[in-house]
């Protein structure tokens, strides 16, 4: 039975990693949504609820016991920058501080060596561009789902022709 942390992570799996299992599994993608839901909620104060533990089959998400498409791209977002913000740690931690050359050349031969500082400063940067459209999707969808706590006095709108609130 599909649900919504299942549907969402198929989406992040199929249209950006391509089905690559090299890059992450469904099932990691999915039980990191399951387990991330409170993040989802203090970015844009919902008060969507799962189960929270990943190898559960039934997961409740309310309100509407959806996530709209506003709510899923802002999820979508949490998790890429998640993502890679912790492939970036991962290429640091497994530089080598032995090896010190990136290209070496000799007569015809060369040999160049992966450049891990740059592909952990892609990564960074990948992480930066993601929270940079995180946080204007989590604005847009605060300031437009914003309504008044309460309307008193002033604030009501009056109908000119009949002067009836």
């Amino acid at each position: 039975m599909n649900n919504d942390f299942e549907i969402l992570a198929n989406s992040v799996f199929v249209n950006e990693f391509d089905s690559d299992t090299n890059m992450a599994t469904l099932s990691q993608i999915s039980g990191w949504f399951e387990n991330n839901v409170g993040t989802l909620n203090t970015a844009i104060f919902t008060s969507f609820s799962g189960s929270g533990a990943a190898s559960t089959d039934i997961v409740r998400i309310v309100p509407n016991n959806s996530f709209r498409l506003e709510e899923s791209g802002i999820f979508k977002q949490l998790y890429l920058k998640h993502f890679y913000a912790k492939k970036a740690r991962n290429v640091l931690k497994g530089i080598d501080s032995s090896v010190d050359f990136i290209t070496l050349r000799e007569g015809d031969s060369m040999i160049t060596r992966t450049n891990k500082n740059e592909i952990a400063k892609t990564y960074r940067a990948m992480a930066k561009d993601i929270t940079e459209e995180l946080e204007k999707s989590v604005y847009a969808y605060n300031y437009y789902q914003a309504k008044p706590r309460q309307v008193v006095g002033s604030d009501v709108r009056v109908d000119p022709v009949t002067g009836v609130a």
